[in-house]
């Protein structure tokens, strides 16, 4: 009876380490799929990046033209100014004439 009773603890303990042993996750190398998944995943990222330098860029760009826009908006303001100035100068100069003219044919 005493060899049953070791015989059933030796089965006993055999059985608790085999289920401890069953329940331990093993480190599985990854399928075709997940392997590929990964891959994708690293090219979306890489292109995200590589996608907001790009805009960085372009900003940048629209901002200097933007600078080079008021720039010459400003340039031509001034021009406009100007030549409205010489304008008027060239206006009263021929209201001038014109009055002039005016009073030799009144003498």
């Amino acid at each position: 009876m005493k060899l049953i009773k070791v015989i059933g603890a030796a089965l006993a303990i055999g059985a608790v380490g085999l289920a401890i042993s069953a329940c331990q996750k093993k480190e599985e190398t990854p399928g075709p799929a997940e392997a590929m998944g990964k891959q994708i995943d690293s090219a979306v990222k890489n292109a995200g990046d590589q996608a907001a330098v790009v805009a960085d860029k372009a900003q940048e760009k629209a901002a200097e033209a933007g600078q080079k826009i008021d720039q010459a908006v400003g340039d031509m303001k001034a021009g406009a100014k100007d030549l409205t100035q010489k304008a008027g100068e060239k206006m009263e100069a021929a209201g001038q004439k014109i009055q002039d003219t005016a009073k030799e044919a009144q003498k």
